[in-house]
């Protein structure tokens, strides 16, 4: 019997997580994308609480941590830089942290030997 085949539109992060998904339950997809690649750029991905189970249920949790973003305490100074508070990383960000470009990247990596990706290219 043929796989179901499912059509996704945008290679960001939802259209390769839920090929991914897809894939488990036994559906081909093919991932439409409008840009002529993976978008690199992007701001920092923060992850916490249930996003952190949702991760490791989709089996990114490790390459995510091996490729989050130093954080560290932020300091806040005043007017001669003598230090009059610190907070702790998870203050500004999640319990891990990746950026938008390397998550992508990742995710791309995790389906592309089993989905389909067009780029250049746009559903209408």
């Amino acid at each position: 019997m043929r796989k179901p085949n499912v059509l996704i539109s945008g290679a960001g992060i939802a259209g390769p997580m839920l090929a991914l998904w897809l894939h488990r339950r036994g559906f081909a997809a093919t991932v439409v994308e409008r840009a002529p690649a993976l978008r690199d750029g992007g701001q920092a991905v923060d992850f916490r609480g249930n996003q952190m189970d949702i991760l490791r249920r989709s089996g990114l949790l490790e390459d995510v941590r091996r490729h989050r973003t130093p954080t560290g305490p932020q300091r806040v100074v005043d007017d001669e830089g003598a230090t009059k508070a610190t907070l702790p990383p998870e203050f500004f960000s999640g319990e891990v942290e990746i950026l938008r470009g390397d998550l992508s990247r990742l995710m791309y990596e995790r389906t592309k030997d089993h989905t389909g990706y067009r780029f250049g290219d746009w559903i209408t």
